[in-house]
């Protein structure tokens, strides 16, 4: 197999690494101050779809682009902070709330899996409260 990160993409099941990172990152940072995990894998892993040797690199505040930038490539961190505002705007457009406007707080918490310094996946889970 390839050693090239987006056929290695091609390769492995994205919707069971999905929800892994959902699971075990995303939404625990609910219970964080943290919007954002940057998180790490080896290329051997990742080939072989062992997760459990995921690494922690980083937390990030929301919105916090300036500590962003110093982690990722100018391209990257406009790419994270667009897919925030696509997925701020589809939970909001798909939430069913019971206040008109809804006033309701959004919160995404999104884990981002790199291997060598390359990006390879994300997952996004949300909240809403009421205040």
């Amino acid at each position: 197999m390839t050693d090239l990160i987006a056929d290695i993409r091609e390769n492995i099941d994205t919707d069971w690494l999905s929800e892994y990172l959902g699971q075990h990152y995303a939404e625990e940072l609910e219970y964080t101050d943290y919007s954002i995990e940057i998180l790490k894998i080896s290329i051997e892993d990742l080939k072989a779809e062992n997760y459990q040797g995921i690494e922690h690199v980083e937390y990030v505040e929301f919105e916090d682009y300036d500590k962003i930038k110093t982690l990722f490539s100018e391209q990257e961190s406009k790419a994270v902070k667009k897919e925030f505002e696509e997925d701020s705007k589809y939970y909001r457009d798909t939430h069913e709330c019971s206040f008109m406007p809804c006033e309701c707080n959004l919160s995404l918490f999104k884990a981002i899996l790199y291997c060598n310094e390359e990006y390879v996946w994300s997952a996004t889970t949300f909240s809403f409260s009421d205040y």
